[in-house]
C-alpha cells in the first residue's frame, strides 16, 4: 500500500526552505499547522516575538477597475486570519 503522506517544500518570508508532511488530501492550513509544530520555523518566523498576538492576512487579487457593492466589501471582512499559538481561527 503506498504512503499517503506528501512532503511539501515551503519557502518562508525570510527565504528559508522548510518541509511540511501532510496527507495527500491536505490543505494549506494543514501545511501551516505542520510547519508551526517545528521550533526552527517558529524561531524563523517570530524571531524574538512571543507566539501570540500576530496575524496573517489573506491576499486577494482582483481585476483593476472592479466595481464593488457595499455588501460585497462587508462580506470580505478584513482578510485577517487570527493566530493563537499558530492555530488559525477566522474572524
Amino acid at each position: 500500500m503506498p504512503d499517503d503522506t506528501l512532503i511539501v517544500p515551503t519557502i518562508l518570508p525570510s527565504g528559508s526552505l522548510h518541509f511540511a508532511s501532510v496527507q495527500d488530501d491536505g490543505t494549506v492550513g494543514d501545511v501551516i499547522n505542520s510547519l508551526s509544530d517545528l521550533d526552527e520555523v517558529k524561531s524563523d518566523v517570530l524571531g524574538d516575538l512571543p507566539p501570540r498576538g500576530w496575524a496573517l492576512q489573506l491576499i486577494r487579487k482582483e481585476l483593476p477597475g472592479r466595481q464593488w457593492e457595499e455588501d460585497e466589501l462587508e462580506a470580505l471582512g478584513d482578510g485577517v486570519c487570527l493566530w493563537n499559538f499558530f492555530r488559525c481561527q477566522r474572524t
